[in-house]
């Protein structure tokens, strides 16, 4: 009887009625998520802060150079306001090479329901993968970021939509978190912009859904101590538009994407990396022209050392960093994929600031399974502010 009390406690009424003894409420809903981000300057309920990026490559592809160049990558600005007890506003603008492309990533309304569940709406940053919620430079170990985040799930993935998240906490040490919310969803770009199957070109707009069908995200993470965590997301609803004024135009077609997310940190050793996978309805003429399904994944170790070792600089650290990705941009036949194999090195003066060198290897594989071999080195510098 007191262990179904105790559980009704934590996971129903939630940490404010528990107090500081449930250590996994006092940890960010998402780690270098939307209200994990150090924001530097206050002016009046509104906190402003921001992130900057730049970078310099080296590549050869088939032993021949191909791009030494540096590139001004990233300049962000993110608000948080807090306007009431329940009510919070937040935002990040993103500016790409300078100004070439300018975008809002997020910008949503939050209001708490309850220390279990609060309401979201706006544009927001799907759940689909953590990386996805995730993913500033400053706070990833590696300047590239990974290929099944980009062509697969596809980071950043910003939509339009509304919905709920919150966390429970079966134990003192474990949490549950979720999110689920209704979109737009995919359109027909998937197919029709690159003359392949490409999700990164079906991302909506933002003023409206083409074919006023929402599409579902949603992801759930389980927690069992602060040092683990291992999340389950979806992605589905149709991408194209097969109705107009209810008359039927087209067979409806959907898009599908899972993914499974893992984190473990040991001392100085993290453990992290995603599986996703994407199923496409493809019209019966395309098929075999065009990837019915997509799938892909990386593993990442890092080993942080030297803390303290530079003079006069307390906080810094050394990092090595160690990461594998394949991605197979058409089960259904031997090419169409990539594999690549990164190592790097990091040098952090404090944990908000990063020094980042890498070296990668890249194999891939044509539709007619021919293979190209590439290299590349990478160095880059990103600090939040």
């Amino acid at each position: 009887m007191r262990l179904l009390l105790t559980f009704f406690i934590v996971s129903v009424l939630g940490p404010s009625l528990y107090g500081q003894v449930d250590t996994a409420a006092q940890r960010p809903f998402v780690r270098g998520g939307y209200y994990d981000k150090p924001f530097m300057t206050r002016l009046g309920r509104t906190a402003i802060g921001g992130y900057i990026e730049a970078v310099w490559k080296f590549e050869r592809v088939q032993g021949l150079t191909e791009e030494i160049s540096f590139e001004a990558r990233r300049f962000n600005i993110f608000t948080h306001s807090v306007i009431a007890d329940r009510i919070r506003v937040a935002s990040e603008l993103e500016f790409e090479h300078g100004t070439e492309e300018i975008k809002l990533e997020f910008a949503f309304i939050d209001f708490e329901l309850h220390p279990s569940m609060s309401f979201r709406g706006g544009i927001l940053l799907s759940p689909l993968g953590k990386f996805n919620l995730a993913h500033d430079s400053p706070l990833n170990q590696l300047t590239e970021r990974p290929v099944v985040s980009t062509q697969i799930i596809p980071t950043a993935l910003s939509e339009a939509g509304l919905g709920f998240y919150g966390s429970l906490f079966p134990s003192i040490e474990s949490r549950i978190t979720y999110e689920a919310y209704f979109v737009n969803g995919f359109h027909d770009g998937v197919l029709t912009l690159n003359n392949r199957t490409s999700i990164p070109d079906g991302r909506a707009a933002f003023e409206e859904d083409n074919n006023t069908h929402p599409s579902f995200v949603g992801r759930v993470a389980y927690s069992p101590w602060v040092e683990t965590e291992l999340g389950l997301s979806i992605h589905t609803g149709p991408y194209n538009r097969y109705e107009v004024e209810g008359m039927e135009i087209d067979t409806r077609r959907d898009i599908s994407i899972t993914a499974v997310d893992w984190e473990y940190r040991y001392g100085d050793i993290e453990f992290l990396g995603e599986y996703a996978r994407a199923w496409i309805d493809v019209p019966t003429s395309l098929r075999g022209l065009f990837a019915e399904n997509q799938q892909g994944m990386y593993a990442q170790a890092a080993y942080h050392f030297a803390r303290g070792f530079f003079s006069g600089m307390a906080r810094s650290k050394l990092t090595a960093v160690l990461r594998y990705e394949a991605v197979d941009f058409d089960g259904d036949i031997e090419g169409d994929a990539v594999q690549q194999l990164t190592v790097g090195l990091n040098f952090r003066p404090v944990e908000d600031t990063v020094f980042k060198f890498g070296y990668h290897y890249h194999w891939a594989w044509s539709r007619v399974n021919v293979i190209e071999k590439s290299a590349g080195l990478r160095f880059s510098v990103a600090s939040y502010f």
